[in-house]
């Protein structure tokens, strides 16, 4: 529970810091990339979660170190999953015209917020 209780308020802040810097409005696309970007977040999450329970299940450590051991398993990935949305949104910035326009809010949001 802890997890997502501390990395979806670093997503929102995170996703508000890229709007402001930027200088984007609070629309529609900042909006669904804000949302995109904390279901990746709370997905990431999970992962640590269902890891570190398969770990507590075999009962070798306590829970503290098990935690510990089961994130340090599992950078690799959830670093992976960042790397990966950042590279199929970050190009979307970077299109011409009015769509490009759009769609950079879009991709500058979650990019950042996917970083977070």
């Amino acid at each position: 529970m802890l997890i997502p209780a501390t990395t979806v308020p670093a997503t929102i802040i995170g996703a508000f810091a890229a709007t402001a810097m930027f200088g984007f409005s609070i629309n529609m696309l900042t909006l669904f990339g804000l949302v995109l970007a904390i279901g990746v977040v709370v997905d990431d999450a999970i992962v640590i979660v269902e890891n570190a329970g398969h770990h507590i299940d075999r009962g070798k450590f306590d829970p503290k170190t098990t935690t510990i051991k089961a994130m340090g398993e599992v950078v690799g990935p959830v670093m992976g999953i960042t790397l990966v949305l950042m590279a199929v949104f970050l190009p979307t910035a970077f299109l011409l015209g009015v769509t490009g326009q759009l769609y950079r809010q879009f991709a500058l949001t979650m990019t950042r917020s996917a970083r977070s």
